[in-house]
């Protein structure tokens, strides 16, 4: 038996696959670290300093269901693009530190981007 190569359009649905994975890990990369800035500079500060629960309680749930979702976008993304164990794991903690996911979220788009348009990448450095 004799190796083929692939068929022409499917180059194409592996990059629209990982398109896909990339535009739902930018949303979740966003939203989570939205609600966590709000819970900790927001929230956690209103519980102490004027008693009120209310805001930690919406956020932090909020934030904490989000956050599992974030984590399967990562993995799917991660293994699109075949991260190493170190970065991968990484990427899914930004999602715990304030402003984090929003600096691996730009990351991980520059790598998407050279790998969705290699000719874009060696241009923008050249």
């Amino acid at each position: 038996m004799t190796a083929t190569a692939p068929p022409a359009g499917q180059h194409k649905r592996g990059q629209r696959g990982l398109s896909g994975a990339f535009l739902r890990y930018r949303i979740l990369a966003f939203t989570t670290g939205v609600l966590l800035v709000l819970l900790c500079f927001v929230a956690i500060p209103l519980k102490y300093l004027a008693h009120d629960r209310g805001p930690v309680a919406v956020i932090g749930t909020a934030h904490g269901f989000l956050f599992m979702v974030y984590l399967v976008t990562a993995l799917d993304l991660g293994v699109r693009l075949r991260w190493p164990w170190l970065k991968l794991g990484l990427v899914m903690l930004a999602g715990t530190v304030p402003f984090a996911s929003f600096v691996a979220e730009r990351r991980a788009h520059a790598e998407v981007q050279a790998r969705l348009q290699p000719g874009a990448a060696t241009a923008r450095t050249a």
